[in-house]
């Protein structure tokens, strides 16, 4: 016989999961900015914070609450203090700082939530990622079919115009090209392409799901070299933490990508897509590699000027950077806005936030995925990067009686 207290506490399980799951996506989503985020821009901590408040409360009334762990307090205090010292060595405006107390409840109860949820999380919301690149990917092949597509003028800021086809973007200036790069709701190919190797990274052994099998996909019609190197990564840690095979299997990828090069380069005498989207980004000239424009020249001339002249509380903590020119991102300009005391709390933080990993392979995997990050863009407490790291690291461990999909 059901009784009516079991049936209560069933309905509050699901409502202080459901409004975990609201707080978390609205978190994620205005961290990505997709088009359709836009109107919140960087005010998308309030009803987020708003969502996990309303959990917590609830969380609270139940026997079983969802928010469990217990080794949130040092997380919690070093995420204040990195973020702090951030804000004020970026001499952010007003806003900046308002934010700070409805993110500090949104890490709070990512660090505080149960590990059951926080893999039910990463599944609901790689679901819900693959459906909606679906239906992003099916209309993206439309528009390269020649099926026309309504679609209208959209900005985002000072730098990025678009056409808004609304189940993808395309920039302007790539308007012109038989096959854009694909950046599907988001601001660039990379942006896209990089949520999708780190939610990935923390479905590794369930790469055969159809969700993630069209993120997949997704990230390679992204051609963005940061995000291909990112799923290699992911791949190789997933051999690394179950212990298989570790080396052969390096030397199987290695084989494979040496037949790539190979066949991309003389595929239809080197004019194909992968050799003038990927290939020529990777050759070297005058000891730096052509795709690495991560900052723009006038920076990079400001970074080295920086490095040589500037003074030691400039190095100590950092210089105010003003954006005059688009383009410029990585570990340059983390280094030159907050210093070596800036990429000390960083790395103490994400050491701290990892700690307790039950798996130190899969810590040190995900902390590995977290610096690549870090050199290429930087942008190290946007939800939608630094979460799926932080549950791969939780959720991922050795288990040898469980064969991977991979």
């Amino acid at each position: 016989m059901i009784k009516l207290r079991d049936i209560i506490l069933l309905e509050k399980e699901r409502l202080a999961t459901g409004l975990f799951y609201a707080g978390f996506l609205f978190a994620y989503f205005g961290s990505l900015h997709p088009w359709f985020m836009w109107p919140l821009a960087t005010l998308y901590p309030v009803p987020a914070a708003l969502c996990f408040f309303g959990s917590l409360l609830v969380s609270n009334s139940m026997e079983n609450p969802i928010f469990t762990r217990r080794d949130f307090l040092l997380p919690v205090i070093a995420f204040i203090i990195f973020a702090t010292y951030e804000r004020v060595s970026n001499s952010s405006n007003l806003n900046a700082f308002l934010m700070m107390p409805f993110r500090v409840l949104i890490f709070f109860c990512m660090f505080r939530v149960g590990l059951d949820k926080l893999r039910g999380l990463m599944t609901f919301l790689s679901k819900l990622m693959g459906a909606m690149l679906a239906l992003s990917l099916f209309a993206f092949f439309l528009y390269l079919s020649g099926f026309p597509l309504p679609g209208s003028n959209a900005q985002f800021g000072e730098f990025y115009s678009f056409t808004n086809f609304y189940f993808f973007l395309v920039e302007d200036h790539n308007l012109m090209l038989i096959i854009p790069r694909f950046c599907s709701f988001c601001l660039e190919p990379s942006h896209i392409g990089g949520a999708c190797a780190f939610l990935l990274f923390s479905q590794l052994g369930q790469w055969r799901k159809w969700y993630n099998l069209v993120m997949l996909a997704t990230l390679f019609f992204t051609f963005s070299v940061a995000a291909y190197v990112y799923i290699v990564v992911a791949l190789f840690s997933n051999v690394w933490i179950q212990r298989r095979h570790f080396v052969s299997k390096l030397l199987l990828v290695l084989a494979f990508l040496g037949v790539g090069t190979i066949f991309t380069f003389t595929y239809n005498g080197g004019n194909n897509l992968v050799h003038d989207l990927i290939m020529l980004r990777l050759e070297i000239d005058d000891g730096e590699m052509a795709g690495d424009n991560r900052v723009t020249g006038l920076f990079d001339a400001d970074y080295n000027n920086f490095i040589h002249y500037g003074s030691f509380t400039d190095i100590m903590f950092g210089r105010d950077f003003e954006v005059v020119e688009f383009g410029n991102s990585g570990y340059k300009v983390f280094f030159y806005e907050n210093g070596i005391v800036g990429i000390l709390l960083l790395f103490l933080f994400y050491g701290i936030i990892m700690w307790h990993a039950p798996d130190k392979r899969a810590m040190m995997a995900a902390l590995f995925l977290a610096f690549l990050y870090f050199v290429v863009s930087a942008f190290m407490l946007w939800e939608y990067i630094i979460f799926p790291i932080y549950a791969g690291a939780y959720l991922l461990a050795y288990s040898p009686e469980s064969p991977t999909d991979n």
